[in-house]
């Protein structure tokens, strides 16, 4: 049976934001308080703030925000999250690079939705690669308000990474992104057979979908042994039977 993703946290666990005033680091704020869970340092505006040090630092921030991150990780030893959707093409060496002596988490998307959504996605795919059935036409839509810096955004990213890996390395025909409506995203995948059309479709409304998710995450990297994951890899462990976690 899937976890509640509000039991309580495991013992011990104390809490770091960096971007604490953000529209994401706020809701996580709160999401602590709510939970009674501590959060001992927040970090904003260049000001940053710690009772002691975190065991998990979630990095709501900007991608330009994380070398700063990533060294107090270092210094404290802290697990990180790191949400930024665009750390550039230095970031990702980096997350390796601390992943040598931490947990780190590369989490861009925490909402459950977008994990169910990218699970069935691959589903699909692997039912219908095993089938005799040609592989349908795959689309992809994105939606931010238009303060969304990059594109497509990460969680498109990895959408069409999932149905690649899954449907034999068959790519996504289209990704468009679209920058206006209301907060928060959306994301659509499209599927088109012969006939018919299957349309898997995620639409998040708020970013507290989110909160929840980074303590779930929180939870599970406090005390995880050191390296790098997904936040898909963590969700997959947190809800499925241990011997499909060690697959």
């Amino acid at each position: 049976m899937p976890p509640d993703q509000r039991s309580a946290p495991g013992p011990g666990l104390r809490i770091g934001v960096v971007g604490a005033t953000g529209r994401l680091g706020s809701r996580i704020v709160a999401e602590c308080a709510l939970r009674d869970v501590p959060v001992v340092m927040t970090a904003h505006s260049g000001a940053w703030t710690a009772e002691q040090p975190p065991t998990v630092v979630i990095d709501a921030s900007r991608g330009e925000v994380l070398p700063r991150t990533a060294a107090y990780c270092w210094e404290t030893g802290s697990s990180l999250i790191a949400c930024a959707s665009d750390i550039g093409p230095d970031g990702d060496p980096l997350l390796a690079e601390l992943a040598g002596s931490v947990t780190v988490v590369r989490a861009v998307n925490l909402s459950l939705g977008h994990w169910l959504q990218d699970h069935l996605l691959g589903v699909a795919g692997r039912l219908l690669r095993a089938s005799a059935m040609p592989l349908p036409c795959v689309s992809l839509l994105e939606r931010h308000t238009r303060a969304k810096r990059d594109r497509p955004s990460a969680s498109a990213r990895s959408l069409a990474a999932t149905w690649e890996a899954h449907a034999g390395g068959a790519a996504v025909d289209e990704v468009a992104s679209f920058r206006a409506g209301h907060p928060v995203s959306e994301h659509a995948v499209q599927l088109d057979f012969a006939h018919e059309s299957l349309r898997l479709h995620h639409d998040v409304r708020d970013l507290s979908a989110a909160a929840p998710g980074a303590l779930a995450v929180a939870s599970w990297a406090h005390g995880a042994p050191a390296g790098l994951v997904t936040v898909k890899q963590v969700y997959d462990r947190l809800f499925f039977a241990p011997s499909f976690a060690e697959t």
